[in-house]
């Protein structure tokens, strides 16, 4: 099983994910990325995910693409060993943009600015857990 965190923070929205993403929760992990609204980066935090198999992997090049094809960003970060691994053996590391260290500190100044300014709307949304079971899609609330 897996399941998703879900943080806006000014333009991006991290997925916080924690589990397994594999063949029987793939593609509704897809689904609540693609329905979550006002998304312009996506990035998908794995430092908590213990699997990933070959559905796994074939819903973040699915996610890519979808990401590609509406003008969106689609950011990986957090990798484990494992993850890395699987990225750099599949050939599939250098399709991916991975957010480094550098790129999460200037997003969380850029929403603390935005926080800061006068009369700016919310930049930082915190969104409870979602859980993704096999046969259900689930979208953010």
């Amino acid at each position: 099983m897996v399941s998703l965190t879900v943080q806006i923070l000014g333009n991006a929205t991290v997925f916080q994910c924690v589990g397994r993403i594999t063949f029987a929760y793939a593609d509704a992990l897809r689904i609540a990325v693609i329905r979550q609204p006002r998304v312009r980066v996506a990035v998908l935090d794995l430092a908590q995910v213990s699997a990933i198999d070959a559905a796994g992997l074939g819903m973040l090049v699915s996610l890519r693409k979808w990401s590609t094809s509406n003008g969106l960003t689609l950011k990986l970060m957090n990798l484990t060993p494992y993850v890395e691994f699987l990225l750099d053996i599949t050939g599939l590391r250098s399709v991916f943009q991975i957010c480094s260290v550098e790129d999460m500190l200037e997003l969380f100044c850029q929403t603390n600015r935005q926080i800061e300014s006068p009369g700016a709307g919310p930049a930082l949304e915190d969104r409870d857990e979602i859980p993704i079971t096999a046969g259900r899609s689930v979208g953010a609330a």
